[in-house]
């Protein structure tokens, strides 16, 4: 019987043992006083330059292996499409999360909240209002499922989560049908949208029994913070706009000068954010390129107006239109830009109208006897004679003929300046002249 005892009694002790390793661990896990906490700002609107900061900070915190990151709320939202891009770096990420609301987490910051593995509120912050633009049941039911399936995964109420973003959607004693979900951090924490409900990150430390050792915050740099302001929709219309102008001033003038190096400087300030967050391509620059050449080629090289003017304008803003977010600003931009340039083209041609380039493309002077032109009727004997070109053939252009200044279309393509020419045909007004026998092509 004694026997027995014992053997319980060392049963019981080596059960303790295990029990009180266990409770050790465990303690390990939850506690730790010498953290590296990295944290990272979600304010402002919600873009790609955001997403490209959230992405840099989640690398650096990874690489010094960091008990905890912080993200800091406080946004009333912004593209979906930066927000689920910031909502799978939080989940692909192997370290601990923390979303942490100190504003608003309206719309977009509703989904990067609640991708945290804890969300913890400030009393007077609140979460939701997810509304979608434009208001339509494609993108309704596409958000609406993020919303859910990210809730599910955090274990949070999925269908307050859901009722975010579907005014369609009710729940009982919470929100009724035709009205989106807002929750306040006590009704967050309430309702389990959120985890807890503090003051500030001190007592979000003391909560999660956690001391800092190091807190290393991340900010944007001075080129991201350029970078985001010009990849706004806004500011890279107006920006646009004026290297399109910029351009055209450019091609009046003729030369090069200060409008075309502001232009290029424009667009390339433009092209170059969208490529660093990762919004555009080289293609999307090089296509942009072409488009500008076609158009140079159709202005001073190619007569009249045909393909090549349609394709540099279809370059042009099939490479624009895939640097906004949504087709709706895209097109809205694009008129945009359309507009303007027209209306500015109009005007510059009002003032510039006696340039360099306008005199290559209209008659700078009357075409008079006087002059050395011939009217129609002394033309009908030219057939056969032979003149020297006073300006290039492209193919049209000036003949002297015998000392009578001739407007011709040359047969071939491109005659040169100062070389004999032979009339070949008359139809109308219309002369047509060829390189005279013996004149290398």
């Amino acid at each position: 019987m004694l026997g027995k005892k014992r053997s319980l009694s060392l049963v019981l002790m080596i059960l303790l043992l295990f029990a009180g390793y266990n409770i050790k661990a465990e303690d390990v896990v939850t506690t730790n006083q010498n953290a590296l906490i990295y944290k990272i700002p979600i304010t402002g609107e919600i873009d790609q330059g955001l997403l490209k900061l959230v992405e840099r900070g989640f690398q650096a915190a990874e690489e010094e292996q960091a008990d905890l990151v912080i993200l800091e709320v406080d946004t009333f939202g912004g593209y979906v499409d930066a927000a689920i891009g910031i909502k799978d770096i939080i989940f692909k990420s192997s370290l601990s999360t923390v979303t942490y609301v100190k504003g608003r987490a309206w719309s977009a910051g509703a989904l990067i909240t609640l991708a945290g593995e804890t969300v913890a509120m400030v009393p007077g912050s609140s979460i939701g209002d997810a509304e979608t633009r434009p208001k339509e049941e494609k993108y309704i039911s596409a958000l609406r499922k993020e919303f859910k399936a990210t809730a599910e995964s955090r274990g949070k109420n999925p269908d307050l989560a859901a009722a975010m973003v579907d005014a369609d959607l009710e729940v009982e004693g919470i929100i009724a049908s035709g009205k989106l979900l807002t929750l306040t951090a006590e009704e967050a924490v309430t309702y389990n949208i959120a985890d807890l409900m503090v003051n500030n990150l001190p007592e979000l430390y003391r909560a999660m029994n956690i001391k800092p050792a190091r807190i290393v915050e991340i900010e944007m740099s001075s080129p991201e913070k350029a970078a985001r302001i010009i990849t706004k929709p806004t500011v890279t219309t107006l920006l646009v706009t004026i290297g399109v102008i910029a351009l055209i001033i450019e091609a009046l003038m003729l030369g090069w000068g200060v409008a075309g190096t502001v232009g290029l400087i424009s667009l390339g300030v433009v092209f170059s954010s969208y490529i660093y967050y990762g919004v555009a391509g080289w293609g999307l620059l090089i296509l942009f390129l072409i488009g500008l050449i076609l158009l140079a080629l159709e202005i001073f090289v190619i007569p009249g107006f045909g393909i090549t003017g349609l394709g540099g304008i279809a370059a042009l803003f099939t490479s624009l239109y895939f640097l906004f977010p949504t087709p709706e600003i895209a097109f809205s931009a694009l008129a945009t830009v359309l507009i303007l340039s027209i209306v500015a083209t109009v005007i510059l041609l009002k003032f510039f109208g006696g340039s360099r380039f306008w005199q290559r493309i209209a008659l700078g002077e009357s075409q008079t006897k006087e002059a050395g032109y011939l009217a129609q009727e002394d033309q009908k004997d030219l057939v056969g004679k032979a003149g020297l070109t006073v300006t290039p053939l492209r193919p049209a252009g000036i003949v002297d003929l015998s000392g009578k200044r001739v407007d011709v279309v040359s047969e071939g393509g491109f005659i040169d300046r100062g070389r004999v020419v032979q009339v070949v045909e008359i139809e109308g007004n219309r002369i047509v002249v060829k390189l005279k026998e013996g004149e290398d092509s």
